[in-house]
C-alpha cells in the first residue's frame, strides 16, 4: 500500500532503479492509492476494483482482481512481474506470471513468522479456530509464492535463511540490501527548518535527543522503547525523546507515557518530510531502533550513534562498539542501559557513528546495489526470451 509507506520518495527510485524499465506498472489493492502521484513518470499506478468491500480475500474479489491483473499485464506488454509482498498482491502476481508465462520475481522483505509472534504478545486470550485457520492459510500462501517464484530477492542473509525455511529453492535466492536514497549521502542539511519546527514545541536542541524514526506499529516494537524512558530519565534527567512516525499504537503510547509521568520529556511529532527527518538525524544524540527497515542506514548516513535490538538482520550491519550497540530483543532495561552508555560516552558515540557511516559507504553504496539489481533483471529477461 503506497499511502501507508509515509515516505513515497523512496518508491520513485526503488520501483524503477536508474529508470531501467521504459514503464513500471504498480498495481495496488487499495482505493486510497488512486489519488497518489509519483514524481517518476515512468511509474503508473493502477488500483484494482473490488466486487465485495471486505474481506480482500473474498473469492469474488480474488477472481476479479486476477482478471484485472492479467488484463493490465497483457495490455501493457509487461515483460517481468515483481511482487513486493507475500500476501494477496504477491499471490495475484505469481498466478498472473504463470498464466501469461512472464517471469516472476518476489521481494521477501519481512519475516512474517516473527511478525505474528510480536502480534501474539498484544493478543488477549487464545486464538479462535477461525484465527488459527487464517494463520495456516497465510503461511500456505507465503510458501506458495516463494516456491513458485523464478527469483527471490531478500535484503539480508536473515531473510535468505527465512526463505529457505519456507522451502524455497536456494539457487533462486539473491541478496540485495535495501538501497538508501542518494540524497542521504549528502552532508549539507538545512537546520533552519528544524529550528522553525522546534520553536512550535517544547523541545530544546541544547539538550540530548534520543530519536526514533518509523511507524508506531506492533511490528516495529516501539512499545518497548516507551518502557525504557523512565530508566533513562533517572540517569539523564535532561534527556528528550522524539518519535517521528505515525501508526495505530500512537494513542496507546501517549497514554503509557502519561502513566509513566514522562509526558514532558516525550514528543510524538508524527510523519514528517524527509528534510526534517534528516535534520533530526543529524542533531540526535542517539538513534534507538527496535526494528528497522531503512532507519539503520539513514542513521548511519549521518554518523548517528545507533542502539538497536539484536533482532532479524540488525547484527549484519551493527557490530558492538564498532557500528553501534546491540541489546537483547525486547529488553527495555538493557535498551535503557545502552542508551545511557551512549549518552555518557561521547568517544564511543563518535566512534560508532563514524564506523556506521564508513560501513554504509563501503558496503551499501546505492550505485553498486542498483547496478546489481538491474543485472538480475537483465539475466532473468534474457533467460525468459
Amino acid at each position: 500500500m503506497l499511502k501507508k509507506k509515509g515516505n513515497l520518495s523512496y518508491a520513485n527510485e526503488i520501483y524503477n532503479p536508474m529508470d531501467f524499465f521504459a514503464e513500471v506498472h504498480h498495481i495496488s489493492l487499495y482505493p486510497e492509492d488512486s489519488r497518489i502521484t509519483l514524481e517518476n513518470r515512468t511509474i503508473k499506478v493502477h488500483v484494482l476494483k473490488r466486487v465485495v468491500r471486505k474481506p480482500l480475500w473474498h473469492p469474488m474479489n480474488v477472481l476479479y482482481f486476477l482478471l484485472q491483473f492479467i488484463s493490465i499485464a497483457r495490455v501493457n506488454r509487461v515483460s517481468i512481474i515483481r511482487g513486493r509482498s507475500t500476501g494477496l498482491s504477491g499471490f495475484l502476481a505469481v498466478v498472473t506470471g504463470k498464466i501469461l508465462r512472464i517471469p516472476f520475481v518476489v521481494s521477501l522483505g519481512q519475516d512474517t513468522k516473527l511478525l505474528r509472534q510480536l502480534k501474539a504478545k498484544f493478543r488477549e486470550g487464545s486464538l479462535s479456530r477461525l484465527e488459527i485457520l487464517r494463520e495456516i492459510f497465510i503461511e500456505f500462501v507465503e510458501c506458495f509464492i516463494v516456491r513458485n517464484a523464478d527469483l527471490i530477492i531478500t535484503p539480508s542473509e536473515h531473510l535468505k535463511d527465512y526463505a529457505i525455511s519456507l522451502k524455497a529453492d536456494m539457487d533462486k535466492i539473491t541478496v540485495v540490501p535495501w538501497v538508501l536514497k542518494r540524497d542521504f549521502f549528502i552532508d549539507k542539511i538545512n537546520k533552519k527548518e528544524l529550528r522553525a519546527f522546534v520553536t512550535k514545541s517544547s523541545l530544546d536542541l541544547k539538550k540530548p535527543i534520543v530519536l526514533s524514526v518509523g511507524r508506531l506499529d506492533i511490528e516495529k516494537q516501539v512499545d518497548v522503547l516507551v518502557e525504557a524512558v523512565p530508566f533513562i530519565l533517572q540517569a539523564k534527567p535532561d534527556a528528550q525523546f522524539v518519535f517521528l512516525g505515525d501508526g495505530p499504537l500512537k494513542e496507546k503510547l501517549k497514554e503509557r507515557t502519561t502513566s509513566l509521568n514522562a509526558t514532558r520529556s516525550v514528543h510524538f511529532f508524527g510523519f514528517q518530510p524527509t528534510n526534517l527527518v534528516k535534520a533530526f538525524l543529524s542533531m540526535a544524540s542517539v538513534i534507538w531502533i527496535p526494528m528497522s527497515g531503512y532507519v539503520v542506514f539513514e542513521a548511519a548516513a549521518f554518523s548517528a550513534p545507533i542502539v538497536a535490538f539484536d533482532v532479524e538482520w540488525h547484527h549484519e550491519f551493527i557490530s558492538n562498539e564498532v557500528t553501534g550497540l546491540l541489546v537483547e530483543n525486547r529488553n527495555h532495561r538493557k535498551m535503557a542501559d545502552a542508551v545511557i552508555r551512549m549518552l555518557n560516552d561521547s568517544v564511543l558515540a563518535k566512534k560508532c557513528g563514524e564506523g556506521a557511516r564508513r560501513k554504509l559507504i563501503e558496503e551499501y553504496n546505492p550505485e553498486t546495489l542498483r547496478k546489481k539489481e538491474i543485472e538480475i533483471y537483465r539475466r532473468i529477461l534474457q533467460k525468459s526470451s
